[in-house]
């Protein structure tokens, strides 16, 4: 291969490489996702409005609706969780007018105290509020310490446990033997070992509030959700095939 052709390589894949930094540094790729910006939100209603590419759109979030925070992890507080404010940067998987999941985004530009760009107080009946500060929504997302996804790997040996998030970022959990793991109503005693954690399995890993400890896997059993259009045992909708 003469100097200009591999010359030419080597800038092709540099050019590429740039290029899978650059997306990965943009964020998450949600497959189906609308990705906006909150406009507003009615918990009581059970609507959120997102503006989009120059449009805005309401959404009908209902109960098996998942919505997940910044870090992946499950929002308990749902629309009335006071992240929810004017100008977040979200992700919106619908069907139709419905919305599936919600995957909130990290504000950056959360207003300061005393900026009066911030619209002050908050309505608790909707949870919507001004743009509060950084520190405090780290505080909520701490809050969320249930993690669904799917197995990426399981290595038993060394208590490691890699989850692809709905993010689309992959997590790792560190999984003691005190750690419970359910597989849909049963409760597994092989941890780790169980020939049920494989690649591609839909999981929930929950750890303890404030804490990285992982109290308990859940394997969500796909079957037992559909059962009367309810929630799967690990109180979420079981992960769509990607």
């Amino acid at each position: 291969m003469s100097k200009r052709a591999m010359g030419t390589l080597l800038c092709a894949i540099a050019v590429a490489a740039f290029a899978s930094l650059a997306a990965q540094a943009a964020g998450p790729e949600v497959k189906g996702g609308i990705e906006g910006k909150v406009v507003s939100v009615d918990a009581n209603k059970g609507t959120l409005t997102i503006s989009s590419q120059g449009s805005e759109k309401t959404y009908t979030v209902t109960a098996t609706t998942t919505i997940v925070g910044p870090r992946g992890g499950i929002v308990h507080r749902r629309l009335h969780d006071p992240r929810f404010h004017e100008g977040l940067p979200i992700t919106v998987v619908p069907a139709g007018d419905n919305a599936t999941q919600l995957l909130l985004g990290v504000d950056r530009k959360a207003a300061k105290p005393g900026d009066a760009s911030a619209k002050p107080g908050t309505n608790r009946a909707s949870g919507f509020r001004g743009a509060d500060s950084a520190k405090s929504e780290e505080a909520e997302e701490d809050q969320d310490n249930e993690f669904p996804g799917k197995i990426k790997s399981v290595d038993a040996d060394k208590n490691l446990l890699v989850v692809t998030l709905l993010t689309g970022k992959d997590r790792s959990f560190m999984v003691g033997s005190e750690a419970k793991l359910t597989i849909g109503r049963r409760v597994s005693q092989k941890g780790l070992s169980d020939p049920a954690l494989v690649p591609g399995t839909s999981v929930a890993v929950v750890t303890e509030e404030g804490s990285k400890k992982v109290k308990e896997v859940k394997v969500i059993v796909a079957g037992a959700a559909r059962r009367g259009g309810r929630r799967s045992a690990a109180g979420v909708r079981p992960v769509a095939p990607q």
